[in-house]
C-alpha cells in the first residue's frame, strides 16, 4: 500500500511516525512538504520513506493520500492532484472544518477515485514537524464525513488505516461535524483568546502574568495556538462558529447577572451544572 501526505507538520508528520511504527515492509509513505528542508528533516526522523516537494507527482502511484495542509489550501491541492490520481485511490483530509471542502472535493475527483472528509481530534499548541509523535492519534476520536456520493468501501478503508494510528473512528455528516467541532474546538479558542486578551489589556497585566497558576494555563491553553489555525477556524466555519459563540455569551451574561445579584444558591448551581457536564465528558 502506497499512502502519500501532503504537509508535513505535526498531523502530517504523526501519520508518517504511526504508520512506521508498524512495521509493515508493504506500506510505503511518500511525504509531500513544501520544502527541501522539512522533506530532509522528515526522513532523517524516519517518518516517510521518500518524498517530493511536487504534490501533483508526489501522489501519482498513491492508493491513499493525506492531505494535511492548513485548511485554506484543502480544496485547491485536492483540485491540482485530481488529475494525476490513479483509479481507486482515496484522498481524505484533516481540516477542522468540513462542510465545503466535502462539497468540493467531492465535485473534484474523477470518477474513479474518492473523497472521505476526516479530522483528528488530537494535537498541540505547536504545528511544526519537529512535535510530531506517533502516539498522537493514540484512544482520540478521527471524525470521518459521510455523505450520499461516499463509497462505503472508501470509508471502510480509512476507518482502517486511523486503527493503524491508534484513533477511534467516528462517523458524522459534515454539518454536524462543523456545529460539534465548532462547539468542542472553535468556540473555546474563541473564549481563551478573548480572556487573555482581557487579561493583557488591565494595567496590571505584569503582576496578573506573575501570579498565573495552573487554572489561568488550563484555561487558556488553546490560545498558544497557531494564529493562521485559528483564523482559518473561524472562516470556514463562520456560522457555527458564531452561533456557539452567541451560546458562550448567554451563558456567561447569565453568570454575571447573578454575581450582580449576589445570589450563591444560584451561582451554585449553575457551577454544578457545569461541573456534572464536564466530570461525564472527562
Amino acid at each position: 500500500m502506497r499512502i502519500a501526505i501532503i504537509g508535513l507538520g505535526l498531523i502530517g508528520g504523526s501519520i508518517g511516525l504511526a504508520l512506521k511504527r508498524l512495521g509493515n515492509n508493504e506500506i510505503r509513505i511518500v511525504g509531500i512538504p513544501r520544502r527541501e528542508e522539512t522533506l530532509k528533516k522528515a526522513l532523517e526522523i524516519g517518518a516517510i520513506d521518500e518524498g517530493t516537494t511536487d504534490h501533483v507527482k508526489g501522489v501519482v502511484a498513491a492508493d491513499m493520500v493525506f492531505v494535511c495542509t492548513p485548511i485554506n489550501l484543502i480544496v485547491e491541492i485536492i483540485k491540482e492532484i485530481a488529475p494525476n490520481l490513479k483509479k481507486g485511490a482515496i484522498v481524505t483530509d484533516v481540516g477542522s472544518s468540513k462542510q465545503e471542502i466535502v462539497s468540493q472535493a467531492e465535485k473534484s475527483l474523477p470518477k474513479g477515485a474518492y473523497f472521505i472528509g476526516g479530522h483528528p481530534m488530537a494535537g498541540k499548541e505547536t504545528t511544526k514537524l519537529e512535535a510530531a509523535d506517533p502516539q498522537l492519534f493514540k484512544d482520540k476520536a478521527w471524525i470521518l464525513t459521510k455523505t450520499s456520493k461516499t463509497s462505503q468501501r472508501a470509508l471502510d478503508k480509512v476507518k482502517e488505516v486511523v486503527g493503524w494510528l491508534g484513533g477511534s473512528a467516528l462517523e458524522i455528516d459534515p454539518k454536524t461535524h462543523d456545529l460539534v467541532v465548532a462547539a468542542v474546538s472553535h468556540m473555546p479558542l474563541a473564549a481563551a483568546a478573548s480572556i487573555v486578551n482581557a487579561v493583557a489589556g488591565e494595567p496590571e497585566k505584569e503582576l496578573m502574568g506573575k501570579c498565573a497558576a495552573s487554572g489561568f494555563r488550563d484555561t487558556t491553553r488553546v490560545a498558544s495556538g497557531d494564529p493562521i489555525l485559528g483564523v482559518d477556524m473561524f472562516l470556514t466555519n463562520k456560522k457555527a462558529v458564531l452561533k456557539l459563540i452567541g451560546a458562550f455569551k448567554r451563558s456567561l451574561l447569565q453568570l454575571e447577572k447573578l454575581i450582580k445579584q449576589g445570589d450563591g444558591e444560584k451561582i451554585r448551581k449553575e457551577l454544578s451544572r457545569a461541573k456534572e457536564f464536564r466530570d461525564a465528558v472527562f
